[in-house]
């Protein structure tokens, strides 16, 4: 497969996000996780200026991403340990539809209105409650309600068209 600058340019936005989320699963560290994907686009940049031939990009990706994380994994871990650690017993393709659910549900969350996504964010990722969302933001409850809700909403109608997507083409 050979790219272009801006054919590359387009894989890496489109992959970087699911990767990202792909990574995590595996550090449990957003810095870690940025890296191990950057560092990847990196490589796979060099090797195609070399000339190498990539059939499935993602797939590469998908692996190399892998591939660091738990080479990052075993080389934090103790000397005298040989056991990874734990990881979710999910197989391969499902950690992967899972990365990209994830990546398609922060796309969404980032295209809510900016003081809708503001809210929303402080609820359900903060964990704040309505009336300390509304004493933070100077808005009464009903407001912090009415604007969750209408986020609730968007995201639902996003993820049935995520299942759509991931499960019925």
């Amino acid at each position: 497969m050979e790219l272009s600058a801006k054919e590359f340019e387009e894989h890496f936005r489109c992959l970087y996000r699911p990767l990202n989320m792909y990574a995590l699963r595996y550090t449990e560290n957003l810095d870690d996780a940025e890296d191990i994907v950057q560092q990847a686009f990196s490589d796979v940049w060099e090797k195609l200026a070399e000339g190498m031939h990539i059939q499935n990009l993602k797939a590469y990706m998908y692996q190399a991403v892998r591939n660091r994380s738990l080479n990052l994994i075993a080389n934090r871990q103790a000397p005298c340990e040989n056991e990874m650690p734990d990881i979710e017993d999910q197989t391969e393709e499902e950690r992967i539809l899972q990365s990209e659910r994830d990546a398609r549900l922060w796309t969404a969350i980032d295209r809510l209105p900016t003081e809708r996504r503001k809210i929303f964010l402080l609820s359900k990722r903060d964990g704040l409650t309505y009336q300390e969302i509304a004493n933070e933001l100077n808005l009464s409850v009903k407001t912090v309600e009415h604007q969750i809700s209408k986020a609730l909403k968007a995201l639902r109608e996003t993820s049935i068209k995520i299942y759509s997507f991931l499960f019925l083409n």
